[in-house]
């Protein structure tokens, strides 16, 4: 109950009343498994309006498998082909949701969904556990090309295609470099506000989406404020490994299955300023806006706002704090919509925080 009385005053405007109920006990045994398929995906975008695909209740787990837009061309057996990978170890997903949509062309990111959460209501906050993620292939692609935060430092797209090392959890980027594969989800969203109905998979926003934020990895918490009846749950871009800013435009673009739990709290979404995160170790605060500077002074102006309500404590003391002990870092710039986010340490305050409590 303390836990979440906290994270309600820091994400519905850093203030309010304590939740009602008591922490939601982790559920790690999934209670059903959504598949990618051509029929449970969307391309490019996150909608409103496309009817859900699943439905749930209040603190069931659900394992969702996402399948990367990285190979996934036309001809995705060919693609891989070219890094000695068989026809066989290409997944059957892919060839499936390639073979509906060939000749269109690159369409953006796939995403699973979306997930209906019964009783979850506009005003409402949706919390999302991270429960597990497991590579479903042990490859991925990753393709710098002319954008990015330095557009014009490549003349052309490259396309890398990195095998894993699965047993160590390394990708094998060349015979001198191994790097840490460290996967997450770069999408999770609700769906945006109905009167907007529908956007791009590209840019993030109040409704989460393409945040990139790495920190979403294994036993990490996401919250969303939910806007539509059910909240209309999507994920998928999902990565093998990412450096905060994403900046070539793309991270090691892998297939991933996750296993999440989704948690309503009744009321608490409203006034909620941006997603916000945590983990065992820290806080999350983000803050989002096309321009990196704004996106900066949000994510302070949250930070501090977030430690007045957390510790009690003056508003000169909580940007005192911000600038002491909170590390900022990019997400990613590369968007749209930038987001830079404040690392609070947990151990700074004296006392403990129950986190994921049975």
């Amino acid at each position: 109950m303390i836990r979440h009385a906290i994270l309600a005053a820091a994400v519905a405007a850093l203030a309010g009343p304590a939740l009602a109920q008591g922490p939601t006990p982790l559920r790690a045994t999934p209670d059903v498994h959504l598949r990618s398929t051509p029929e449970t995906v969307l391309r490019g975008s996150i909608s409103a309006t496309r009817p859900p695909v699943l439905r749930i209740t209040s603190g069931q787990t659900v394992r969702i498998d996402t399948v990367s837009h990285g190979g996934l061309t036309d001809d995705p057996v060919a693609y891989f082909a070219q890094a000695g990978i068989s026809a066989d170890e290409v997944l059957q997903d892919v060839k499936d949701i390639a073979a509906v949509s060939s000749g269109e062309g690159w369409r953006g990111h796939v995403l699973t969904g979306p997930i209906y959460v019964e009783g979850a209501e506009p005003g409402d906050m949706l919390e999302i556990r991270i429960i597990d993620l497991e590579h479903r292939v042990p490859y991925g692609v990753n393709s710098p090309g002319t954008g990015g935060v330095a557009p014009g430092l490549l003349t052309e797209q490259v396309q890398k295609i990195l095998k894993f090392d699965l047993e160590r959890k390394v990708a094998l980027f060349s015979p001198e470099i191994e790097v840490p594969l460290g996967p997450f989800l770069g999408i999770m969203a609700v769906a945006p506000d109905p009167a907007i109905g529908t956007v791009g998979s590209r840019a993030p926003g109040i409704f989460g989406g393409n945040m990139d934020l790495k920190r979403l990895t294994v036993g990490s918490t996401l919250y969303l404020p939910v806007l539509n009846p059910g909240a209309l749950f999507y994920t998928g871009d999902a990565h093998a490994a990412q450096g905060d800013g994403e900046v070539s435009g793309n991270a090691i673009e892998a297939s991933l299955t996750g296993t999440l739990q989704f948690i309503v709290h009744k009321g608490k979404g409203a006034e909620m300023p941006a997603p916000f995160a945590e983990d065992a170790e820290n806080y999350y605060v983000m803050g989002l806006d096309e321009d990196l500077d704004n996106a900066m002074r949000k994510s302070v102006e949250n930070t501090v706002a977030f430690l007045q309500s957390h510790a009690g404590i003056p508003k000169a003391d909580a940007y005192s704090i911000s600038s002491i002990a909170v590390d900022f870092a990019v997400a990613e710039a590369v968007d749209g919509v930038e987001i830079i986010y404040g690392t609070v340490p947990k151990k700074l305050f004296l006392k403990t925080v129950p986190y994921w409590a049975d």
